[in-house]
């Protein structure tokens, strides 16, 4: 499905990302957890080039793509096959709920209104914002907005879903709701990596852990590998201070 090396990516003079190396296959669900500053969302972006890397690559699906060399054809591709979910929602002012799911549906795949519209419908239904088509985003909760922008990426179908910290720009209350939206696409199998901080829904929902530190995966594993057993200092410092409900996976 998507398979990364040596990926690299730094800002004028700082590295980063520094090695990034790890592949998930189709159906599972990676999470990336780790200290602020450690790259987490800088690696996200990059898998889709909102943000450039300097070096490495990636193979997404039949394509190996060099990150130096990547063609305006290559990125397309991956942002064709791809979707991402936003820590502040990215949805548009001025458009309707409907009109901000039919979005991508409309201009990157190029359907026709109508059937855009029919399939806006199915998925905001999906996310609990079938009495919601006609609102603007200044009308929702934080919660109801970001369950727009996951009903936008579920829209479009895609082969990945890219999900930066779904949950850091919402009022705790709101966060269950969300978490909840994201199990169910699990559920129906969605291909997903998840940049969190909610360790417990990591712990939960994830097939495979990546802890980010300083550039670098210091280390990966199952959720009973990372949070209850961590061969690493570094990752038994970071965790230090967090209690796994177990049976939430058992």
């Amino acid at each position: 499905m998507l398979k990364v090396c040596h990926l690299k990516k730094k800002y004028n003079q700082a590295d980063v990302l520094k090695d990034i190396n790890f592949e998930i296959h189709k159906g599972q669900v990676i999470a990336i957890i780790g200290p602020s500053g450690s790259g987490k969302s800088t690696l996200l972006r990059c898998l889709n080039f909102l943000e450039t890397p300097n070096d490495g690559t990636l193979e997404f699906m039949d394509r190996k793509i060099d990150v130096k060399s990547a063609k305006k054809e290559d990125i397309a591709f991956i942002r064709q096959h791809s979707a991402m979910v936003f820590q502040q929602f990215n949805l548009f002012r001025y458009k309707t709920v409907l009109e901000n799911v039919m979005e991508g549906l409309t201009v990157v795949q190029k359907k026709k209104k109508a059937e855009a519209k029919e399939i806006a419908e199915l998925y905001l239904e999906r996310v609990g914002m079938q009495n919601k088509y006609h609102f603007y985003p200044r009308q929702l909760s934080g919660g109801q907005k970001q369950r727009v922008g996951i009903a936008r990426a579920l829209a479009l179908q895609p082969e990945i879903i890219l999900l930066d910290e779904p949950t850091s720009a919402l009022d705790p209350e709101m966060v269950g709701e969300v978490l909840d939206v994201i199990r169910k696409a699990r559920e129906n199998g969605y291909t997903m990596i998840i940049v969190s901080h909610e360790m417990n829904f990591v712990y939960e929902i994830a097939d495979q852990v990546l802890f980010l530190d300083s550039g670098y995966i210091k280390e990966q594993g199952t959720p009973q590998e990372i949070f209850l057993s961590p061969k690493e200092e570094r990752t038994r410092q970071f965790l230090s201070r967090v209690t796994i409900q177990k049976e939430a996976n058992e």
